[in-house]
Formats: C-alpha cells, structure tokens, sequence
C-alpha cells in the first residue's frame, strides 16, 4: 500500500488560502479537506507559524488557535539542528532579494502549491 504524503504547510499559503484563493464560506471542502489531514497528522506546521499568524489575531488565526495542538509542531534541538544546516547550505534562504535558491529542490523534497495538494487528493466540492 503505498504510503500518504504528510504536508507541511506555511503561514503565506494558510493566508492565501483564507483569503483570496479558498475562503471557507466558499470552499468549506478544502477547510474540511486540511481538518482531515490534520486528523491524519498529515498537514502540519512549524509553531512559527502559529506566531506569525497570532500577530493579527483574526479569523484565519482563530482557526489555527483550534487545531493548535494536532497541527503546529514545536521546534525542538532535532528540528533546531536540521535548520541549521539547511542554513549553513542555502544561506540566501531568508534573503529577501530574487534568486534564492529552491531549499526542497536541492534536498530532494516533493513539493507542491495548494491547488497541486487539492488535486492530489482528489477533493471536490459538493
């Protein structure tokens, strides 16, 4: 049987989602969709992410607050070490200026956007 993709998701493609791509008073299937990955421990997220999202304290945030403790993962000296040395490799990571090098590329890490992740889990409305 083959083995499901865990997800790992970041506060840019949560606050795309909520806002213009996927709102949930129109998309609820897709909100439902990540509930059920999360169930699964199969959508997951950094805390920074929590913290970054906590900053404006809104809705999409009250959603986070809820799955708070399923979803966010925090981040311990395992976790600590390997950042360290993806940012020992990719030092241009957190540089603002274009040209910064694709980290999941380099690592061999399937990635994909939100509309890949939907199709790739075959969620359809109604």
């Amino acid at each position: 049987m083959a083995r499901k993709p865990v997800y790992s998701i970041d506060s840019s493609a949560l606050i795309h989602a909520w806002r213009p791509a996927y709102r949930p008073k129109n998309f609820g299937f897709v909100w439902d969709g990540f509930d059920f990955l999360i169930e699964e421990n199969r959508l997951l997220a950094s805390i920074e992410v929590y913290n970054e999202l906590e900053k404006k304290d809104d809705e999409l945030f009250a959603w986070c607050k809820e799955r708070k403790d399923k979803m966010f993962l925090e981040l311990d000296a395992a976790i600590q070490d390997v950042v360290k040395k993806i940012l020992r490799d990719h030092p241009r990571l957190v540089d603002t200026v274009k040209g910064r090098s694709d980290v999941c590329d380099a690592r061999g890490v399937k990635w994909r956007n939100l509309a890949d992740m939907i199709e790739d889990e075959d969620w359809k409305s109604g």
